[in-house]
């Protein structure tokens, strides 16, 4: 019985340790050395014409604008979204932490990877709210710096059929959500939240979006969204990308913010480059 107390002991320590040495590891590398991106459409792109991909679905992949916006030595970003997240979020997640894990990258963006598990056809809210916890769970294997998009409301998509009202959280569940998206975090040190909500809403309005240190003037951004009314188009992708290293730059004032190109235009066009073959 000692023995096998004494082997619990010394397993649960090795493992706090090997966690340790891991924060230490990260904390020592720039975040930017290697950015890994996991999650769904938005992060893996997706156009409707092309359920099965294409070039249009690759020029939104969103790993192309976050690299064109880096100006400092980092390796290719590697990208784990997939347009496929929806089929089976729960399998899916599993398999992009796990590419996590192989790669030992230095920053996580997951700006989409919570959507599907806070949408999606659910028994009940409190089987959604189970749901979304379990999302929490699995980002909390991710011991490196992490970015996460809050939830949005998308219940206008569903005009466009891109997806069912059967899948579309009640508003108090989804408040309720990023609400508890705020609790988590404040839990993990090493998580940033960019306010996709707010980018989507603001963009779905044609409103003005701030980014850094420049606007987007009102009348200018609903081109940011396809027409679905889901998915970033192209200059979408480089926007939101700006969007994203502009909350972790404001989460880490220690991090240069000349460590980003803040021009929409020139990451576009850069981003685009990087996606043709």
């Amino acid at each position: 019985m000692q023995v096998n107390q004494l082997r619990h002991v010394l397993g649960r320590f090795l493992c706090v340790f090997i966690v340790l040495l891991q924060a230490v590891t990260f904390a020592a590398e720039s975040p930017w050395s290697r950015v890994v991106v996991i999650g769904a459409s938005a992060s893996g792109g997706f156009v409707l014409a092309e359920p099965f991909g294409g070039t249009n679905t690759t020029n939104c992949k969103l790993h192309y604008y976050l690299d064109a916006a880096l100006t400092t030595p980092h390796a290719p970003l590697k990208n784990f979204g997939t347009a496929m997240f929806f089929l089976s979020p729960d399998a899916m997640a599993v398999q992009e932490i796990q590419a996590v894990t192989n790669n030992r990258p230095t920053l996580v963006v997951a700006v989409d990877f919570l959507f599907w598990f806070c949408y999606g056809e659910q028994d009940s809210e409190a089987a959604r709210a189970q749901h979304f916890e379990y999302g929490l769970k699995l980002l909390e294997q991710i011991p490196c710096p992490l970015i996460v998009g809050d939830i949005p409301d998308a219940s206008s998509a569903t005009n466009t059929g891109i997806i069912g009202s059967e899948q579309v959280p009640g508003e108090p569940a989804r408040r309720a959500a990023n609400e508890r998206l705020k609790k988590w975090a404040a839990a993990h040190p090493h998580v940033t939240i960019v306010p996709l909500a707010e980018f989507m809403r603001a963009v779905k309005s044609d409103e003005a979006i701030k980014l850094h240190n420049a606007t987007l003037p009102a009348g200018s951004t609903r081109t940011l969204l396809q027409a679905d009314g889901l998915h970033p188009t192209p200059r979408g992708a480089a926007v939101l990308s700006l969007g994203i290293w502009d909350a972790f730059i404001k989460a880490h004032p220690k991090i240069s913010a000349k460590e980003i190109n803040w021009n929409a235009t020139e990451v576009f066009q850069a981003g685009l480059k990087k996606a043709a073959p």
